[in-house]
């Protein structure tokens, strides 16, 4: 066992002490099982006022991934298995330097317990015993997830996303594929995917030029984005205004005549929603995706007005991954609607009844059931 692993044993143990009282009395490390595996270390202790002792089957890692949290399961759930019959089951847990969320969330549910060392989280489980100490990390995973999906890696994201809607679950792709579709390097898409396969939404097949991945978890892998892009949405440049608009078509058919000639632009959220599934909504306002800083003298060149209250149009400054795989409405010539991910997205706003309209999309467009959380 390596020293840093060494370290986060005697961590998990102080921690645990401090919380039970109890008195170690036995300790051996790298116990083997399983002719070629190696537990990292065996504790024997003893809790206050029992004669018996428990033996903890104590696993040490540095960051634990879901997709790791289901290995280490895996794992503690063979040592046991390989134990002698005539010995008592080891309690499992992992010490973990950093833990995500949901990596506790997967070792909570397969019955591990689980101490992370830079926070002092702590949860164990054992009998009449419960401890659930939860505090926050001062360098959490989670923070890191923001970064999938900012830039070149928000647009991998989105290119895997479509390419899961279109094809499915068996919907396996290349690297070189996908860095097409998502208009970046094959790097990029090769260190992206690294980390969703990190996160259990994505996993692999093959190796070198001819490795494969397909989305395992298409509605976690949205629900992270959703975290981020509300997250984001709170702080991007947004310019109100306002154009009267009659006519069968409304506001709709009068924002593609005004974007008549120019490019970098997407109708979203509801109005593009709506053009997708008909009557899903009344649409009385358009969001409207335009180039950064070209808000302003585009609203003058088309004669809008600025409109804090009662605006119908919205203008907001993108670019990358929300004007990837647009689409032109068969009924109105020169649109630009933006994927029915963005739409989905653009939907979480709170504007009205989007919020609403987002579930119901979600089912009848995205074919995906509910959040994990709202």
């Amino acid at each position: 066992m390596r020293a840093a692993e060494q370290v986060l044993v005697q961590e998990f143990l102080a921690a645990f002490q401090a919380a039970t009282d109890s008195e170690l009395i036995g300790q051996h490390e790298e116990v083997p099982f399983d002719e070629r595996q190696r537990l990292d270390a065996l504790l024997r202790v003893r809790f206050p006022n029992q004669v018996d002792a428990v033996d903890l089957a104590v696993e040490a890692v540095d960051a634990t991934y879901p997709r790791d949290a289901h290995r280490l399961a895996e794992f503690l759930t063979c040592f046991n298995d390989q134990r002698r019959q005539d010995a008592a089951p080891a309690v499992p847990v992992v010490a973990a330097r950093h833990l995500t969320s949901a990596a506790k969330d997967v070792l909570r549910g397969a019955g591990i317990n689980y101490f992370e060392s830079s926070s002092g989280t702590l949860l164990f489980r054992y009998r009449t015993w419960l401890i659930d100490i939860e505090r926050p990390s001062k360098q959490s995973l989670d923070r890191k997830i923001g970064s999938l999906f900012n830039g070149a890696r928000e647009q991998v994201v989105h290119a895997l996303l479509m390419h899961w809607h279109r094809t499915g679950e068996q919907g396996w792709v290349a690297g070189n594929e996908l860095a097409t579709t998502a208009e970046t390097s094959t790097f990029t898409v090769s260190k992206t995917l690294q980390e969703l396969e990190k996160h259990d939404w994505v996993e692999a097949t093959g190796s070198g030029p001819s490795q494969r991945r397909r989305l395992k978890n298409a509605g976690g892998l949205l629900d992270a984005w959703s975290d981020e892009w509300t997250r984001r949405a709170r702080s991007e440049p947004r310019t109100r205004l306002y154009t009267y608009a009659g006519g069968r078509g409304g506001i709709v058919d009068r924002i593609i005549q005004k974007m008549e000639g120019r490019t970098g632009w997407a109708i979203s959220g509801a109005a593009a929603a709506n053009a997708r599934v008909p009557h899903l909504t009344v649409v009385d306002r358009v969001l409207v995706i335009v180039p950064p800083g070209l808000a302003k003298p585009w609203a003058e060149e088309m004669e809008l007005e600025q409109a804090d209250k009662g605006s119908n149009i919205t203008f907001v400054e993108r670019s990358g991954a929300s004007l990837l795989f647009l689409d032109e409405h068969p009924e109105r010539p020169a649109s630009r609607f933006t994927s029915p991910f963005i739409q989905y997205l653009d939907l979480l706003d709170g504007v009205g009844r989007n919020k609403e309209l987002a579930r119901e999309y979600r089912e009848r467009v995205l074919k995906l059931g509910e959040p994990d959380h709202d």
